[in-house]
């Protein structure tokens, strides 16, 4: 069973959404050791801010509640949001985003990596409507050889499940789409809002960064 709700940071405009359900949330996975990249992903500058602050401007039109899933004395950048801290530290990214959706107000919630400054807003909504649609613990997309389980939408009663198989002893996040109820998007459904995939472009090493940054630069223009 999920532990009781944690206490949250910051995000005092938030609280007015509490008894209210007025959309989907979005929880923002921030606390991983960045180790293959060599400094905070959080912080990486894009275009002039932190990475998770564009993340977050990102989803923020989206969602009404924002939930940032930080380690604990993890200095963050200022963003618009709610942070809760990580229970269970180095155990890999599943009990986190277990965490952040025991944390949510809303029924269901975008789930993004603090790096994913080029996802875009049309392929949440496509993922978010697909969830609704069949009644998804989970939707999750698939592009080239692998699924994007940070890329993706999931409700909010999947937290019990994935904090079991965490529980378990299971690291990756690709588990997400054992879920009893949870659908791969294939990237023929895709492809039409993201023909390039930038969705999906991962900044987990220098040269995945400097990549991004170019892509970003020349969408930008």
């Amino acid at each position: 069973m999920p532990a009781r709700r944690p206490n949250v940071e910051g995000g005092d405009g938030d609280r007015r959404l509490e008894s209210r359900n007025r959309g989907p949330s979005a929880v923002i996975l921030a606390g991983g050791a960045s180790r293959r990249m060599g400094e905070p992903k959080a912080w990486l500058d894009v275009g002039g801010r932190p990475a998770l602050a564009h993340v977050t401007a990102l989803v923020r039109p989206l969602a009404a509640d924002v939930v940032v899933v930080a380690a604990a004395g993890q200095r963050l950048p200022a963003i618009d949001g709610r942070v809760v801290r990580d229970r269970a530290p180095d155990l890999g990214p599943l009990p986190a985003l277990a965490l952040g959706l025991e944390s949510v107000r809303g029924t269901h919630a975008f789930a993004l990596g603090c790096d994913g400054v080029m996802v875009r807003p049309a392929v949440l909504a496509l993922l978010l409507d697909e969830c609704r649609r069949r009644d998804a613990d989970a939707v999750i997309p698939r592009w080239g050889a692998h699924v994007h389980a940070l890329v993706a939408v999931y409700h909010r009663r999947a937290a019990a499940a994935l904090a079991a198989l965490a529980g378990g002893g299971e690291r990756r996040l690709q588990a997400a789409t054992t879920l009893a109820r949870a659908y791969v998007l294939p990237a023929e459904r895709l492809r039409p809002l993201d023909p390039e995939g930038l969705s999906f472009h991962a900044m987990n090493t220098p040269a995945e960064y400097a990549l991004l940054r170019a892509a970003w630069d020349a969408s930008h223009r």
